[in-house]
């Protein structure tokens, strides 16, 4: 085996146990729960941004309700996302993962979140009450609390696992219903959890909340509105895709937690009425990736879909590109990465990285020039480019146009490395077939001796 063999194997061994991990594995999974809300909740922004005047002074009354679904979504990640990665965690350790979630969500409120009483008339007047009361602050419910969220679930499934690993639970008969045996095998961590959660935020009055927002602060530079947020992450995506290696397994725990952050604070700009998608606060999302970067999936492959389904000239291209279009369209490239393949594939490895650093940088450039809205809602990832561009701007035409440009440039710098492998795969091709031929006609003779 020679150097660059072992170097090879080394890099995919590492990554490989990097994806593997099974933190990383539940953080992901736990953050994908809160899609479908977030999506639902992001329809009703699209249909507060219809741009139609007659529509837009419809709906103008009924603005603050339609703000409700939003509020709840997006609004409340941080619960969601809490009670996900426990639950995650807690089926691989194969234990209760629904009492095991409940238990995740109490500690992040109990870490994150302190009420405030207003009993006095001053703060009752600056909050706006008419009578005392006990004030929740929602900050922390959303985005803001991801990264204690992340630890509520890792810390109560380690919690509960190192409980019944040394049978500190209680064990019911078997004639007891399931639910009812798994919240009494809850109990006792939970006991040792929720007392420790108490004390870390009201005994000692330590914010683990702030702490740890301090602690990934350096991670947050990825987060702004900068060329390198673009850049880094496409970089980190697309280089382990070429070992085989799901670049979202890499990404999601790492920069999901600065992307929504900003799509919240564009949602809540317009559900207040400071922001149009022209003048949202914030270009750096997910949903920055996914229309305009992402097209057709990681390496925006979609582009040598096209390629391989329409100037294929080898019967391989052709085939693979005629399988691997349709799914293509619809953002889902595992197909054509795999079929291809263009995982350690030489001839695809530069325009794979290529193609999306081009459209990334293309896409910043149009949206610090407001030449293209900012993204505002979040839609399903498996709506075609154009389209799914055009709704997260609200409704914004030069989305979907900077979408297919985007596409058709990526097919530009795929070409001259396609046509390469089409050339050689050709020759392949009519290689076989001749050797094919000769023993034909070798067997032809030796028959008619």
């Amino acid at each position: 085996m020679d150097q660059s063999s072992s170097w090879k194997d080394k890099t995919v061994a590492v990554m490989s146990k990097i994806a593997a991990n099974r933190y990383l594995r539940a953080i992901r999974d736990g953050m994908a729960v809160i899609i479908p809300v977030a999506i639902v909740g992001s329809f009703f922004t699209i249909l507060t941004q219809l741009p139609i005047t007659a529509w837009t002074n419809f709906i103008k009354p009924y603005a603050a309700g339609l703000a409700i679904p939003i509020n709840f979504s997006m609004g409340f990640m941080a619960i969601y996302a809490a009670f996900a990665i426990a639950g995650r965690l807690a089926e691989g350790y194969n234990f209760d993962r629904i009492s095991t979630g409940v238990v995740s969500v109490m500690v992040f409120l109990l870490l994150a979140v302190k009420p405030i009483p207003a009993t006095t008339p001053a703060a009752m007047k600056v909050l706006g009450l008419k009578a005392a009361a006990t004030v929740v602050p929602l900050t922390n419910f959303g985005a803001a609390g991801l990264f204690t969220a992340m630890l509520a679930g890792i810390a109560t499934a380690e919690i509960t696992r190192l409980c019944r690993d040394h049978h500190l639970v209680i064990s019911l008969p078997d004639g007891v219903p399931p639910a009812v045996a798994a919240s009494f095998s809850a109990l006792i961590p939970a006991t040792f959890l929720i007392v420790a959660a108490w004390t870390i935020h009201v005994g000692f009055n330590f914010d683990v909340n702030a702490f740890l927002q301090w602690v990934f602060s350096p991670l947050a530079y990825f987060g702004k509105d900068n060329l390198i947020s673009v850049i880094v992450p496409i970089l980190l995506t697309d280089i382990v895709w070429l070992f085989g290696i799901h670049g979202a397994a890499l990404a999601t725990p790492i920069f999901w937690p600065l992307w929504y952050p900003n799509l919240n604070a564009n949602i809540a700009a317009l559900s207040k009425g400071t922001a149009t998608a022209a003048t949202a606060p914030h270009f750096m999302t997910e949903q920055f990736f996914q229309w305009f970067v992402y097209v057709g999936g990681a390496g925006a492959t979609l582009s040598l879909c096209i390629l391989l389904a329409f100037f294929s000239k080898s019967s391989y291209g052709k085939t693979i590109g005629k399988v691997t279009i349709i799914p293509g369209i619809f953002n889902i490239n595992e197909p054509v990465i795999f079929g291809v393949p263009i995982v350690m594939n030489p001839y695809f490895a530069i325009p794979f990285v290529l193609a999306p650093l081009a459209m990334g940088i293309l896409t910043w450039f149009a949206t610090i020039t407001h030449m293209v809205s900012r993204t505002v809602a979040l839609v399903p990832w498996t709506l075609p480019g154009p389209i799914g561009a055009l709704m997260a701007t609200a409704w914004d035409w030069r989305a979907a146009v900077l979408c297919t440009i985007n596409i058709v440039m990526a097919t530009f710098i795929y070409y001259p490395f396609f046509k390469i492998w089409d050339r050689n795969q050709l020759k392949s091709e009519q290689k076989a077939a001749a050797e094919d031929a000769a023993k034909a006609t070798a067997a032809n003779a030796a028959s008619a001796e």
